[in-house]
C-alpha cells in the first residue's frame, strides 16, 4: 500500500501541472535569474548538436598542442569534454531543483533526489524528455524569453533614468511647468512599454510553468548526452558521420515508443570495439523499466514500453571496426561515495577512467552526476597547470611572448621588464641556467643573418600550436564573467581545448623555449645596429 500511494504521485499528467499553476506564485524579480538559466540551457543544447561535436574532435585531433600537451589519447579527451558537459548540466540542474522548492506541484520537489542519486532515482522521470520537434520549439520559446528579459533590462535602466530626470526638475521650483509635463509623459509612456515587455517575459509565468519548461528540457539534454557520447565515443573522425537512422530523432522515437516499433531495439552499445570492452550491461535500467510497467504507465508517457526502450543504437545502422586503441596514461579523479551501478558494487574513489569505459553509457554518465554531487569533475589532474592553477596566468604569459615575436624590434624596456615580472620563480631559474650554457652558441651566431630569421621561424612554429591554447584559456575565462552570463550566444569552447589539463613540465619547457629564442632575435638585432653605427 505504501508503494502504491508513493507511485501514484508520479501519475500528475502535464494537465494537472497546468492546472495548479493558475494559483502558483508568480516569479517576478527573479525572472533575470531565470532568463539566465534559460540562456545557458539553450548554449548547452546547441553544443551538443552533431556538426557541433564533430568539430570538436575533428579540432581535437588537429590540435597539436593538445596531443602534447594534454594526451594523444581521443577516448580520454571526450572523456575530459563529457566532464565538462555534466559538470554545466548538474550547475544548472541544482539551480533549476531549487526553483522546483518554490512549485505548487509537489512532483518538481522531488527533482534533487534525481541530482542526489540519478542510478537510484532515474526510472521516476522516465517519458519527461520532450521530442525532438517540441524541444526546438521550446528552445526557442527560451530564446524569446531571454531576448526580453534582456530588453526589459535596458528599458528598466531607461524608466529609473527618466524618473531620475523628472524629479530633478519639479525639486528646482522655478523650471518650466510644461517641462514637467513633458517628462511626465515620457515616464507614463516608458512605464507601460516596460509593463508590455513585463508580460511578454516570465515575469508574470508562474514557478511551476517555468520549472517545468526548465526540467523537461534539461532531462532531453539528458537523452542528448547519452545519444552523443555513446555514438562518438569510439567512432574516429574519419568515420564520425553517422548515418540517417542514427539520429537523435530516432532515439527520442525510442524514448517515447509506438506500438509498430518496439521490436526494433537493441540495447547493445554502439560498436564491435567498444561493445567488447562493455563488461557491465544494462540490467540496472532494464530493472527500471519492469519496475515502471508494474506500477503503470509513467505520466508522460501515452504508448506502452517493454523492453530495453531507448537505451541503445540500432544495431544495424552503423558499423564500427575494432580496431581503436586506448591509451591508459590519464586517469581522472574518483570519489569516495560507493554506488550500485548495473548489479555491482562501485567505489567512485577507484573508478579511473580506465574503469569507466567498462560501464554502460547511461550508467557512465550517472556516475558522473554521482560525483559532481561530491567533488568538481573538473578538477585537473596532477601535474598539470589546471591543477597549479598557473592554466590563465601561463595563457597571458603566452599571449605577450606572441605580441613580442610578431614585432622583436619594436621591444622597449618596459615590456622585457612586464614580461619578466609575470615569469614564476621556476621559469626564471630555468631561464638563467639555459643562457649561461647557451652563451658561446649566441656569440658566434650574432655575425651570422641565417640564425636570426631561423629563431624566429622556430619561434612562430611553436606559437602556432602553443597560443591557441592560450587564447581558448581567455575566452573560456571571460565567457564565465557575470555581464557574459546572459547572452544566448556564449563561446563553444571547452576546457579540455584550453591550457587547463595541459602537462605543466611541458608547458614550461615550451615558454622557456620561446624566452630564449625571443632574446636571442633581440639580443642579435641589438648587436648588429650597434655594428652598423
Amino acid at each position: 500500500m505504501v508503494a502504491e500511494s508513493w507511485f501514484g504521485g508520479l501519475r500528475l499528467n502535464s494537465r494537472n501541472s497546468s492546472n495548479l499553476d493558475i494559483t502558483g506564485k508568480m516569479l517576478g524579480i527573479l525572472v533575470f535569474e531565470v532568463a539566465s538559466l534559460m540562456s545557458k540551457v539553450v548554449n548547452l543544447w546547441h553544443s551538443l548538436d552533431d556538426r557541433e561535436i564533430f568539430k570538436l574532435r575533428k579540432e581535437m585531433a588537429n590540435s597539436l598542442g593538445i596531443r602534447r600537451l594534454v594526451s594523444n589519447d581521443e577516448n580520454y579527451l571526450m572523456d575530459l569534454a563529457l566532464n565538462e558537459v555534466i559538470e554545466n548540466f548538474g550547475n544548472l540542474a541544482t539551480s533549476v531543483a531549487r526553483l522546483g522548492k518554490k512549485c505548487n506541484n509537489p512532483v518538481y520537489h522531488r527533482f534533487e533526489y534525481f541530482l542526489r542519486d540519478p542510478i537510484l532515482n532515474s526510472f521516476e522521470w522516465l517519458g519527461w524528455e520532450y521530442r525532438l520537434k517540441k524541444m526546438e520549439r521550446k528552445v526557442q520559446k527560451m530564446e524569446r524569453f531571454v531576448l526580453v528579459t534582456m530588453r526589459l533590462t535596458r528599458e528598466l535602466e531607461v524608466l529609473a533614468e527618466h524618473e531620475r530626470t523628472l524629479r530633478r526638475i519639479r525639486r528646482n521650483l522655478e523650471g518650466d511647468g510644461m517641462k514637467a509635463v513633458e517628462w511626465q509623459k515620457k515616464v507614463m509612456l516608458q512605464r507601460q512599454e516596460v509593463k508590455n515587455l513585463r508580460d511578454m517575459s516570465p515575469w508574470v509565468r508562474t514557478y511551476d510553468y517555468v520549472v517545468r519548461i526548465l526540467l523537461r528540457s534539461l532531462l532531453t539534454i539528458l537523452e542528448k548526452i547519452k545519444y552523443v557520447f555513446r555514438t562518438h565515443q569510439m567512432v574516429s573522425v574519419s568515420s564520425a558521420s553517422a548515418s540517417r537512422c542514427n539520429s537523435f530523432s530516432t532515439l527520442m522515437s525510442s524514448v517515447h515508443p509506438s506500438d509498430n516499433n518496439l521490436c526494433s531495439f537493441n540495447s547493445e552499445p554502439l560498436g564491435q570495439s567498444f561493445s567488447k570492452s562493455v563488461q557491465i550491461s544494462g540490467q540496472h535500467l532494464h530493472s527500471h523499466h519492469q519496475s515502471t510497467a508494474l506500477h503503470g504507465k509513467h505520466p508522460h508517457l501515452k504508448t506502452k514500453q517493454s523492453g530495453h526502450v531507448g537505451i541503445g543504437p540500432f544495431k544495424r545502422c552503423v558499423s564500427v571496426g575494432s580496431n581503436s586503441q586506448i591509451l591508459n596514461s590519464r586517469k581522472p579523479i574518483g570519489t569516495g561515495s560507493f554506488r550500485f551501478i548495473g548489479g555491482y558494487n562501485v567505489n567512485m574513489d577507484k573508478l579511473s577512467y580506465s574503469k569507466m569505459g567498462s560501464l554502460s553509457c547511461s550508467d557512465k554518465i550517472y556516475s558522473k552526476l554521482c560525483v559532481f554531487n561530491t567533488k568538481r569533475l573538473l578538477d585537473a589532474p596532477t601535474l598539470t597547470l589546471g591543477d597549479a592553477a598557473l592554466s590563465l596566468h601561463y595563457a597571458n604569459i603566452i599571449i605577450l611572448i606572441e605580441k613580442l615575436v610578431s614585432a622583436p624590434h619594436m621591444i622597449c624596456l618596459d615590456a622585457r621588464d612586464e614580461l619578466y615580472n609575470m615569469l614564476p620563480a621556476c621559469i626564471r631559474n630555468a631561464l638563467r641556467l639555459k643562457l649561461k650554457s647557451n652563451a658561446k652558441t649566441l656569440a658566434s651566431s650574432i655575425r651570422s643573418a641565417s640564425p636570426a630569421a631561423e629563431l624566429r621561424m622556430a619561434l612562430v612554429r611553436i606559437l602556432a600550436w602553443l597560443a591557441p591554447l592560450a587564447h581558448n584559456m581567455i575566452r573560456w575565462q571571460s565567457d564565465r564573467n557575470f555581464e557574459e552570463q546572459l547572452k544566448v550566444s556564449q563561446s563553444d569552447v571547452l576546457l579540455v581545448q584550453t591550457l587547463h589539463f595541459a602537462n605543466r613540465a611541458k608547458t614550461e619547457a615550451a615558454i622557456i623555449e620561446l624566452l630564449l629564442g625571443l632574446n636571442y632575435v633581440c639580443r642579435i638585432g641589438r648587436t648588429r645596429n650597434r655594428l652598423a653605427l
